[in-house]
């Protein structure tokens, strides 16, 4: 998985795990998560957006 934030620093690491948490609860991922990249980018394609996943799968 890849994480995009805008307006990322450093002190949001405990909100965006909580946040993570609770989406692999509602979509049924298992923790500890696979794992993945925190990209900082200037914005986002929706201005009120703080976070995008890109998530890769494999399959056989």
């Amino acid at each position: 998985m890849t994480f995009y934030v805008a307006q990322w620093a450093p002190e949001k690491i405990n909100d965006l795990m909580a946040g993570l948490e609770a989406a692999a609860a509602k979509t049924g991922l298992r923790l500890p998560m696979p794992p993945a990249s925190l990209i900082g980018v200037e914005s986002l394609f929706e201005p009120d957006v703080l976070v995008e996943v890109e998530a890769t799968a494999l399959i056989d």
